[in-house]
């Protein structure tokens, strides 16, 4: 009797138990590899926007603020302004942040004009 109940306990844990954890072990290890991604996508993120905002500061303090004392801030003074913000940031930004916004959002020149932009737009309604 005692035989028979081994080998069926055997059998159980073989086939049941043994890819119970087996399963429940890789279950771990996606959620573990997710909650990293997605650390590591928001740590990105947030370098990248804190370079930008930075970058756009920097230009309104040094650049636009006097131009709109004077009264001369107009078109052109604009895209001269957002190329300033984006040499700015293209000298901080490393390749890794810059691969990392290509995959996840496309053209790395369009993100940051619409970065910047929405960075003005949100510094400006403050």
């Amino acid at each position: 009797m005692n035989e028979i109940l081994i080998n069926v306990l055997s059998i159980i844990i073989t086939s049941v138990i043994i890819p119970l954890i087996t399963w429940g072990g890789t279950e771990l290890i996606k959620l573990i590899q997710t909650k990293t991604k997605n650390a590591k996508a928001s740590e990105l993120l947030t370098l990248a926007t804190n370079i930008v905002t930075n970058a756009v500061r920097c230009v309104f303090q040094t650049y636009v603020g006097a131009l709109k004392e004077e009264g001369n801030f107009n078109k052109d003074a604009q895209l001269i302004a957002l190329n300033k913000a984006k040499d700015i940031v293209i000298s901080q930004i490393n390749d890794d942040l810059k691969k990392y916004i290509e995959t996840n959002y496309g053209n790395f020149d369009n993100w940051l004009t619409n970065q910047i932009e929405s960075t003005i737009d949100v510094l400006k309604n403050q």
